[in-house]
């Protein structure tokens, strides 16, 4: 193909922007963002403040991509971590047995975004173009282009001002200028595919039904989580507790669900992570991020005792799971694909967004890989049937296991008590049993399907495992006061960041 444009420049824009170098002779990156060139966050992407794994499954993805990326992450300050040795992995206070080979790489998302964006620009092919797509252009059942509002111009070089019709092309060519939804001139830029890579709160919907194209089906799952994280400074070569890194979960057995972390990153710094679902949501407050921190594995109290913060402490808010499922439309425009949040996003505690974006982006270049081979045009039929398989995996270990909370259970039906309990007994064998929770890692960092953990040999060795006994607290923590130590500097913005919301009504439990 001649070009290809991709809208969003974030982490799932750039890997599909990197697969589209082989295919097309020129990829148009648009992106509404002013990107920095330093490892900070971004305006569109407020998440990046928080506590982001690179699962398995998508290190893999992003190593063949990109050969020489992670030498160069290292050589920025990013901690190449050996769980068996340097981490553990918690449940309900409760270690789980260490696994070999279960290596992570970790950092800041805002320095792998931004090493990643340097390698995806270095390519020659790879052209950036910062504006607001506003539209999508279309030629009968084919869409050839998208409307772009320029990002620091007010009118087009070049161009009349020409509107955009139901069939989206103007008078000038493959630069014809319109007017966008405020009123300001959209150009548009003409392409042989066009990838909606623009994240949760993606447009795509409104711009196929001003083409008479209907809405996807829509599911969500209310999780209302909210998240907190707080820098702290690391002495080279620190451990706390005995350790480098952990990660715990505490279910409802321990009394209040949630999610903490602990992992060192670039700076010399600890990045520390607490969540709380609804009314146990984490607040921007020093003692309240403490006391939450007190009550979870040692390696995170040793945090709050040993080490001073870097900052203040930032918080999110994120109120629901959400997919969009594209492949059960009757009618889909050709030259058209989506990826990444844009199609699901899912509760961040599962680490599974950047992830789901390299095996989007993985799922896109197989399309295109066929296609070429057949000899005929890319059918979106068919690479949207392999984006679905791929959101259900991810959905099926996330939204599926949250409708399971306490907040969200209400009156369990007997599969969802069935389920509930067969998780459990996973996370009572994963204590104890290698096996056990070699296969519960795999299918976390999407190596395996979820349908794996049902094998015969992982459930009978987790049924006879021992029951786990929670050694955390179960109160939730008390009202925020003064905390144990100084006050860290406030951080500026608002007070919660609030990830975007959606209109439909909530997914009930089954």
């Amino acid at each position: 193909m001649r070009a290809a444009l991709v809208v969003g420049a974030g982490m799932a824009g750039l890997l599909a922007a990197r697969v589209l170098v082989e295919h097309a002779e020129e990829v148009v990156l648009v992106e509404r963002d002013e990107l920095p060139d330093q490892p900070v966050v971004r305006g569109g992407a407020p998440q990046g403040a928080h506590s982001h794994i690179l699962l398995g499954r998508g290190r893999e993805i992003i190593g063949r991509l990109f050969p020489e990326l992670f030498d160069r992450l290292i050589s920025r300050g990013a901690v190449p971590l050996d769980f068996e040795r340097d981490g553990a992995w918690f449940a309900d206070g409760l270690r789980r047995v260490p696994v070999p080979g279960d290596d992570m790489l970790s950092m800041t998302r805002p320095l792998l975004e931004r090493e990643l964006r340097r390698e995806v620009m270095e390519l020659t092919r790879v052209r950036l173009v910062r504006g607001r797509v506003t539209g999508l252009s279309l030629s009968g059942d084919r869409v050839d282009g998208a409307w772009v509002v320029p990002g620091s111009a007010e009118t087009v070089p070049g161009g009349g001002r020409h509107g955009h019709g139901r069939d989206g092309r103007g008078e000038g060519g493959e630069r014809a200028a319109g007017r966008g939804d405020s009123g300001t001139v959209a150009e548009r830029i003409a392409a042989d595919l066009v990838v909606d890579a623009s994240g949760r709160s993606s447009r795509l919907v409104t711009w196929l039904a001003e083409h008479g194209y209907p809405e996807p089906p829509k599911r969500r799952v209310p999780v209302d989580i909210g998240y907190a994280t707080c820098f702290f400074h690391r002495p080279p070569g620190q451990r706390l507790d005995g350790f480098t890194a952990a990660h715990s979960v505490r279910t409802a057995r321990a009394g209040v669900p949630g999610a903490s972390s602990l992992n060192p990153v670039e700076g010399d710094r600890w990045m520390a992570l607490v969540t709380g679902y609804r009314d146990n949501r984490p607040r921007r407050d020093f003692g309240d991020f403490t006391r939450r921190c007190l009550r979870e594995p040692g390696p995170l109290r040793a945090l709050v005792r040993e080490c001073e913060p870097a900052g203040g402490v930032a918080v999110y808010r994120f109120p629901s799971s959400m997919r969009r499922d594209f492949h059960r439309l009757a009618r889909f425009p050709s030259g058209l694909a989506v990826l990444g949040d844009a199609v699901a996003s899912f509760n961040p505690v599962y680490g599974q967004g950047m992830t789901c974006g390299a095996l989007h982006a993985e799922a896109l270049d197989a399309w295109l890989r066929a296609a070429g081979r057949g000899g005929g045009a890319p059918d979106p039929a068919r690479y949207l049937a392999r984006l679905g398989r791929a959101v259900d995996d991810a959905w099926e270990m996330s939204a599926e296991q949250d409708l399971l909370l306490p907040h969200l259970r209400r009156d369990p039906s007997r599969t969802q008590r069935l389920r509930l309990r067969l998780r459990d007994r996973l996370l009572d064998g994963a204590i104890t049993d290698v096996t056990v929770h070699r296969c519960f890692l795999d299918v976390v960092n999407m190596r395996s399907r979820p349908r794996r953990l049902m094998s015969p040999t992982v459930l009978f060795r987790a049924l006879r495992a021992p029951r786990r006994t929670p050694v955390l607290p179960d109160e939730p923590p008390p009202p925020a006061g003064r905390p144990p130590s100084a006050e860290p500097p406030p951080p500026t913005g608002p007070r919660e960041t609030i990830g975007p919301t959606e209109t439909a009504a909530p997914t009930e439990p089954p």
